[in-house]
């Protein structure tokens, strides 16, 4: 039996997503699949930012406010 059909060999890799996205999330990097589902649920006739677009947007957002920084 491959690894690749061994049994739980799917549930690891859904383990692994999640705990990526829950790493993300405490560092503070925004998640553009979460941004997506929102874009197309809540604004169906706008289109979403590229992927690069909303990450530069992100980025733009967080650093621009003085507020926000330690230092």
């Amino acid at each position: 039996m491959s690894a690749d059909s061994a049994p739980g060999a799917a549930d690891i890799g859904g383990l692994a997503r999640r705990v990526a996205r829950v790493i993300r999330r405490i560092i503070g990097v925004p998640d553009y699949d979460t941004y997506v589902a929102h874009m197309l649920a809540k604004h169906a006739g706008e289109q979403p930012l590229s992927e690069r677009e909303f990450h530069r947007e992100r980025l733009t957002a967080r650093y621009s406010t003085p507020g926000n920084r330690c230092c």
